[in-house]
C-alpha cells in the first residue's frame, strides 16, 4: 500500500482530515460503526455457488457479498468466480444482515478465520481489481474503507480497470454514457445546479436537459447527504465520482440512495 492511499484509509477508517492528491475521493465524514453493522459473526464455510455466483454457505443459507459487485462480463467475472470457489471449505466467520433481498439472498460479510488468515473477502476481491463497490446495494453501507481499496486497485490497473469499460466515465461525453444504459457505471463531472424539490433532489451536469446527465436522490438521502455537510453548496461547482445504474431520463440519470455513492474530488470549483 503507498503513503498516499495509506492516509486516505486511514481518513475513512478514523475521520483523520487530511491533505488528499488532484483527482482523489474525499472523505465525506469520519467512519464510525454504523447502525446495523455490528451484527454477531457466525462460523460458517462456502459450500458452493449458484448459477448466477451468489454463495451457498454450510449453513443452508443463500447469500452475497455486502458493498460489492461482481463484474458483469468475461474475463474478470470467471476470475472473481474463480477466487470465491478457491476458498469453498474454509473456515470462515459471516456477519450476515437481518433480513433477505427479493431473491432471498442475506448479504454478508465474510473474514477467513483459520490460522493463517484473517482475510476480508470483499477486500481481497475489490483490492484485486475483481469486484465493483456499490454501496447502493444494501440499507446501510458498512464497509467504507472499500472506495480506498477501489482507488488503489484502479490506479494500478488491476482487474478490471485495465479495461476501458470499467472506467469512470465523464459525464460531458453523452454519446457514451448513452451506450452504457442498464449497466451499472462509475461517472465523474463536475455539479452545475443543485435542484431541490419536494421529494427528490437533482444534480445537474449541464445545461441540455435532454441531452445531459442527471444524478436524482430521494428526500431521505438527501437529507442523510446534507447532516454530512454534502449539501446544495457542497456539492455545487465540485468534482465528484458518483456510481449507479445507468437509466434513459432527460438524457441518461441514475439514483442513489446511499450517500456514499457520492465521492467528492479535488480539482477546484466551477468559477462564481
Amino acid at each position: 500500500m503507498t503513503g498516499s492511499t495509506l492516509r486516505i484509509f486511514l481518513s475513512l477508517s478514523l475521520g483523520i482530515v487530511l491533505t488528499i492528491p488532484a483527482g482523489r475521493a474525499q472523505p465525506d465524514s469520519p467512519t464510525r460503526q454504523r447502525p446495523g453493522c455490528a451484527t454477531e459473526a457466525q462460523p460458517d464455510q462456502l459450500q458452493n455457488l449458484s448459477q448466477e455466483g451468489d454463495l451457498i454457505l454450510a449453513s443452508g443459507r443463500l447469500a452475497k457479498l455486502a458493498g460489492i459487485r461482481l463484474p458483469s462480463e468475461a474475463p474478470y467475472r470467471e476470475q472473481a468466480l474463480a477466487w470465491l470457489q478457491a476458498r469453498r471449505g474454509e473456515p470462515i466467520l459471516v456477519q450476515a444482515a437481518a433480513r433477505p433481498d427479493r431473491w432471498n439472498r442475506i448479504s454478508v460479510r465474510i473474514r477467513s478465520s483459520d490460522r493463517t488468515s484473517s482475510l476480508v473477502w470483499s477486500h481481497g476481491l475489490v483490492e484485486a481489481g475483481l469486484a465493483i463497490t456499490d454501496a447502493g446495494l444494501d440499507e446501510t453501507f458498512c464497509e467504507p474503507e472499500l472506495l480506498a481499496f477501489e482507488a488503489t486497485a484502479r490506479e494500478r490497473r488491476l482487474g478490471l480497470w485495465a479495461d476501458d469499460r470499467y472506467k469512470p466515465l465523464d459525464v460531458n461525453r453523452p454519446e457514451h454514457l448513452r451506450d452504457r444504459i442498464g449497466s451499472f457505471v462509475l461517472v465523474e463531472g463536475r455539479v452545475r445546479s443543485v435542484g431541490e424539490r419536494k421529494q427528490r433532489t437533482y444534480l445537474n451536469f449541464g445545461g441540455l436537459w435532454a441531452e445531459d446527465f442527471t444524478i436524482i436522490i430521494p428526500k431521505k438521502t438527501w437529507k442523510q447527504m446534507s447532516d454530512r455537510g454534502m449539501g446544495a453548496e457542497a456539492l455545487k461547482g465540485q468534482r465528484i465520482r458518483a456510481r449507479g445504474i445507468l437509466q434513459p431520463w432527460q438524457g441518461t440519470a441514475f439514483s442513489i440512495v446511499i450517500p456514499d455513492m457520492i465521492e467528492r474530488l479535488e480539482g477546484g470549483r466551477l468559477p462564481r
